[in-house]
């Protein structure tokens, strides 16, 4: 195979690129764990980053891991075979529920952070 096989059908690019997100993703993980061991740092105070660059690469973190977890989920319908009463669960309610539990996690967190940030 050639370097640019990914790049001869669409499908093999957004695969490579959904795969790709993983790498973003974790640097910005290593420098939010970086952030909270500075804000344990004690009486010299702690003021996190709000430079330009750190949000803009924050908002490209953000708009890969949505990618990353909106293709997961699609996927989960193929993935996860369910019977009730004998009576496979169609794949479409299975991905509803998935994305219904993401949006659910996602306020339940929204929450905590509002509630213990003030």
């Amino acid at each position: 195979m050639g370097l640019a096989w990914w790049t001869r059908s669409s499908h093999y690019f957004w695969y490579t690129v959904r795969e790709f997100t993983a790498l973003p993703m974790a640097l910005w993980l290593l420098w939010f764990l970086v952030e909270i061991q500075r804000a344990q740092g004690g009486a010299k105070g702690y003021y996190p980053h709000s430079s330009t660059g750190f949000v803009i690469f924050s908002v490209i973190v953000l708009l890969f891991s949505l990618y990353h977890s909106v293709t997961f989920l699609s996927l989960a319908g193929v993935i996860l075979h369910f019977r009730v009463l004998d009576r496979p669960i169609p794949s479409r309610l299975i991905v509803m529920s998935q994305f219904g539990a993401w949006l659910v996690a996602s306020a339940v967190i929204a929450f905590v952070l509002v509630y213990f940030g003030r």
